[in-house]
């Protein structure tokens, strides 16, 4: 049973940072550069904890309701880097990409 549990929780390390990697833009088979995870190391740091503690990540992301991630770039940005957005920058990404998806969804 041990055994199980430990090889479910290297699984879903595993699937953790490949999401990891696939949203900062990596691919299945060529990971991100260390340039681009430099450009933003607490955002790194965060990901990679909450990849080797996912069982923990999923418990709180559930029982606050599924809330979209507080990471991503400043609308007025120019170097691209990730980080942890104000409650007003995250309302107004969640209101964009829920307008795109209304448009996506009426024009299909």
């Amino acid at each position: 049973m041990g055994t199980m549990v430990g090889l479910v929780h290297v699984l879903g390390v595993a699937v953790a940072l490949w999401t990891f990697n696939a949203r900062a833009g990596g691919s299945f088979w060529h990971g991100v550069s260390p340039r681009l995870m430099l450009i933003s190391p607490e955002w790194t740091a965060v990901s990679i904890g909450k990849a080797v503690l996912w069982e923990v990540t999923l418990a709180v992301w559930l029982l606050r309701g599924q809330p979209t991630s507080p990471w991503g770039v400043r609308a007025d940005s120019r170097s691209g880097r990730i980080s942890r957005l104000s409650p007003a920058e995250r309302a107004a990404r969640d209101r964009a990409a829920g307008a795109a998806e209304r448009g996506r969804v009426a024009g299909a």
